[in-house]
């Protein structure tokens, strides 16, 4: 598997990383054959924007996208969008 964080406007710490990895975790239980997984989080005016874009085996391309103040909310919102759209792509196959 492939991983791509990119953060703009701001510094990819270590904590980001953490986060971002708890949660690839949780989606490997999803779909453990994911190719590509790209992460970006943009630093804007109102607060943050997590972009995520993934490519599985069984589903191809996914993505799916947060916006939120909190940061750490913003990415676990990102996440739970991505899990509501794979349930949903599986329940259709």
């Amino acid at each position: 598997m492939s991983l791509k964080i990119k953060c703009e406007h701001m510094e990819l710490t270590d904590s980001i990383k953490a986060v971002v990895s708890e949660y690839i975790e949780k989606m490997m239980i999803i779909d453990p054959e994911f190719k590509h997984l790209h992460v970006d989080i943009i630093k804007e005016d109102t607060g943050y924007a997590v972009d995520l874009n993934m490519d599985t085996e069984v589903f191809h391309k996914v993505s799916a996208k947060a916006h939120n103040v909190n940061l750490e909310e913003c990415i676990k919102e990102a996440f739970f969008h991505f899990e509501k759209v794979v349930e949903k792509k599986a329940a259709h196959q």
